[in-house]
């Protein structure tokens, strides 16, 4: 009889925890989202973007080593007579005389065309200069583009485990309602029984309501962890999704060479760039000082009917030697060499804090997965101990704060197991994202 009273009560417990009709969600694997984050992640497609722009502005820079071609035309209308004379707005001449018998006007067509070539002989080094650094920066673009997809790769792992682990927690904190549930209908009858006081009664209540939140906070959880996955992969939803897999990690191996993985990153790769796109710099800055040769071979025809047919031609050759403009160019020559060592220490700086980020991260991540072991053992141990001590309290052999206790370890050691293992998924796509490593392709 006691036990059907105890399984009855349960069962009333549980009815604030019936669910409502829920929306279908749409189920989607690692893999899934990968691919939907590839092609729709905004600063994804930004970067790619930019790294379009920078191309074009590389292949742009060549045009200074072709010649330049140039077309131009030309007619004249101009009329003429004895006394008056007046012009247009758009700059034709007309002259003539308005009063009587004045009918003498003489008419001129004049038409023009030409062609002209001209090509830059030698400029000083200016135009290699802006070739090497339209390069460089192109390359430390692409670098930066690498750098926007690990990033973009680490939180979309994140937000994947995220969302595992909130989906996780909405069942385990729904067995914890249901242990705090028995519990409390247990205490209860001992309570009615005349076998144990008010205040442990009133403590057991307490603890199912507290379940009770944490069970209907872990549901929340899953919505916002819905949308935190959709943000990553640039999208919005229109229907719920449950993540496919599992919060498992890799050991990573031990003691790797840190400095050689520093100097690996795209983050490096990306300074270097930037530093040999200041060292052009200087040799677009010094070309301020040479002197620049250019030629040019122009084609005429001029005629007073169209086309025209008379022929000329012109050839020149010129040379152009700055002798002062104010110290514009010294001045210019020395903040490229200061952009130039600033960029070298850029570099520098980065590889430190790269090693620093890398040692840290690899401590990290081994930490938390030895955590996700022995939070495995502790659950283990404390399932065994409150089955223990729930036989212990029925029978009187335990007082109620032992078997509170012990009730209360096991939540919280559930609890922290489950916690671990998203950890250490998330240490995991640190130490990646800090290697330059990443699943986007």
């Amino acid at each position: 009889m006691r036990s059907f009273l105890i399984l009855l009560l349960v069962g009333f417990s549980l009815i604030p925890l019936a669910h409502a009709q829920e929306t279908p969600a749409d189920s989607m694997s690692w893999e899934q989202c990968v691919k939907t984050a590839t092609l729709n992640n905004p600063a994804l497609v930004a970067s790619h973007e930019s790294v379009r722009s920078y191309e074009a502005k590389y292949g742009g820079s060549y045009s200074s080593y072709y010649p330049q071609i140039t077309a131009n035309a030309s007619g004249t209308y101009n009329t003429s007579g004895q006394n008056t004379a007046f012009s247009s707005t758009s700059g034709t001449t007309y002259v003539g005389s308005f009063g009587e018998g004045s009918s003498n006007l003489n008419t001129l067509h004049q038409y023009s065309a030409s062609l002209t070539v001209s090509q830059t002989l030698y400029d000083g080094g200016l135009t290699p200069g802006n070739v090497a650094q339209a390069g460089a920066n192109y390359r430390a673009q692409v670098a930066a583009q690498m750098v926007e997809k690990t990033l973009v790769s680490y939180d979309l792992k994140s937000a994947f485990a995220q969302l595992l682990y909130a989906q996780e927690l909405v069942t385990l904190t729904e067995q914890i309602v249901q242990r705090r549930s028995f519990d409390a209908d247990l205490i209860r009858l001992k309570y009615e029984g005349g076998r144990e006081n008010k205040g442990s009664w009133m403590l057991s209540q307490s603890d199912y309501q507290q379940a009770v939140h944490d069970f209907h906070d872990a549901q929340r959880n899953v919505t916002v962890s819905q949308h935190q996955l959709a943000e990553v992969m640039g999208v919005r939803l229109k229907r719920p999704v449950t993540a496919i897999g599992q919060l498992v990690t890799q050991t990573p191996a031990d003691a790797p060479d840190f400095d050689k993985l520093a100097i690996q990153t795209p983050t490096h790769f990306e300074e270097v760039k930037n530093a040999e796109s200041a060292k052009a710099g200087i040799t677009i800055a010094r070309a301020g000082w040479q002197p620049t040769v250019s030629s040019s071979l122009s084609v005429q025809r001029q005629d007073n009917s169209f086309f025209p047919k008379s022929n000329g031609w012109s050839a020149d050759v010129s040379v152009s030697l700055p002798l002062f403009d104010g110290g514009k160019t010294y001045f210019d020559v020395k903040s490229a060499d200061a952009s130039f060592r600033q960029a070298l220490a850029n570099v520098q700086s980065s590889d430190d804090s790269s090693v620093y980020t890398l040692v840290q991260d690899h401590s990290t991540l081994v930490s938390d997965i030895e955590a996700v072991t022995v939070n495995q053992s502790t659950v283990a141990a404390q399932k065994v101990r409150s089955e223990i001590g729930t036989g212990q309290y029925s029978n009187g052999l335990i007082s109620f704060t032992d078997f509170n206790l012990i009730e209360n370890d096991l939540v919280n050691a559930e609890k922290q197991e489950l916690l671990s293992r998203r950890d250490a998924v998330i240490a995991e796509a640190n130490w990646e994202y800090a290697q330059g490593k990443g699943v986007i392709p």
